[in-house]
């Protein structure tokens, strides 16, 4: 598609709950879209750090406060089409689709029926709600699942939502950003092990402390990504009592914090065996491996159906502080990072974002008189 910005047709990237900078929205979804569609990303405050090639709108306030300003975003004339990536924005999404008949793509990015069986906070011993709430929630949420995708675009971020869905969906899998990956390093002594991703118990991250402290001592612990305060303070008293280098980054722009990966010793994915995490492969692995890091990730089945037997990985059980440092230790080996070197051309040519696809998918969204 070509023509200038201002004639070509505008599409509402939206999101109320994710960082501005979210990889997938920011980097792929917007990104890719840029080529054809004048984009207009509308985001939590402060915005992206990176706006070329697209217009930024920060919907401030409260939770339900950015839903509303995410409706007059979706409202306005000017836009021609709507990509929504949070499921609270649904009910809003819907309603402009009524009011406007603006066509509407909501992108899947988790596993909605599960995420509904969950408990917010740890559910105490005989807990009726948490035990209602485990059997309802998956059923009500696929209901409505089922009701949306008569009336939107559903793209789906993994092949494994679809059987959420009664109807097939386009995937597109959340691969690699491939022009944003530095070389890989032949050599990184000194660089000790990286995390890659949100900072939280649930991902693993205080077992990653215990393990490094045994597996690999003497190495310096880089966590890159959000963490709350209290749980920053926590780690590093630990790391403290452990002996252990702690480096808190909290969050980098994707290109940066790539480039820090890349000159890791060892990198690590260490999810516990959580719901919301046993049947999705975290991206995070792939970008380790695209840039020639070793890496000891979880034995989940999401993760091991996709990563299993490729060069430079090493699968552990999940929330086992002695499994990981045993990990850890093996992935330190010069020989394994040869080999992760090695397989880097095959993991970047096989794991890629599916850019000429998404372009697709919403090209054939828009009506044929706005093309």
């Amino acid at each position: 598609m070509s023509g200038t910005a201002s004639s070509r047709p505008r599409v509402l990237v939206v999101t109320t709950v994710h960082p501005p900078d979210d990889p997938r929205i920011r980097y792929k979804t917007a990104a890719s879209l840029a080529e054809d569609f004048a984009v207009r990303l509308a985001t939590r405050a402060p915005g992206p750090d990176d706006t070329r090639g697209l217009d930024s709108v920060v919907l401030g306030g409260s939770r339900p406060r950015r839903a509303l300003r995410a409706l007059r975003q979706m409202l306005r004339r000017d836009v021609d089409l709507v990509s929504v990536h949070d499921p609270e924005l649904l009910p809003v999404a819907l309603l402009a689709r009524l009011l406007r008949r603006v066509p509407v793509v909501f992108d899947v990015h988790e596993d909605l029926p599960v995420r509904a069986g969950l408990s917010r906070r740890q559910p105490a011993a005989g807990d009726r709600g948490s035990a209602v709430r485990a059997r309802v929630g998956p059923w009500l949420a696929r209901r409505v699942l089922h009701v949306v995708e008569r009336l939107v675009v559903v793209t789906l971020a993994e092949e494994g939502y679809a059987r959420d869905f009664r109807h097939a969906h386009p995937v597109l899998p959340n691969h690699l950003l491939v022009e944003v990956l530095p070389p890989p390093s032949a050599n990184a002594t000194g660089g000790g092990v990286v995390y890659l991703g949100d900072v939280t118990a649930a991902r693993g991250v205080p077992v990653l402390l215990e393990a490094v402290a045994s597996g690999l001592p003497g190495r310096t612990l880089h966590l890159i990504g959000r963490c709350a305060p209290g749980l920053a303070d926590e780690l590093r008293r630990r790391a403290d009592e452990l002996g252990v280098s702690l480096e808190v980054h909290g969050w980098m722009p994707l290109p940066a914090a790539l480039r820090l990966v890349a000159v890791a010793e060892v990198a690590a994915c260490p999810l516990t065996d959580h719901p919301a995490y046993r049947r999705s492969l975290p991206t995070k692995v792939l970008e380790y491996l695209a840039v020639g890091v070793p890496v000891v990730a979880s034995d989940l089945p999401g993760t091991r159906e996709v990563v299993e037997g490729l060069p430079g990985v090493v699968l552990v059980a999940p929330d086992r502080v002695d499994e990981l440092a045993r990990g850890l230790a093996t992935a330190a080996d010069p020989a394994l990072r040869a080999a992760a070197v090695q397989g880097v051309a095959a993991v970047r040519e096989r794991f890629g974002w599916p850019d000429e696809r998404i372009r697709q998918v919403y090209r054939d969204v828009v009506p044929a008189a706005e093309r």
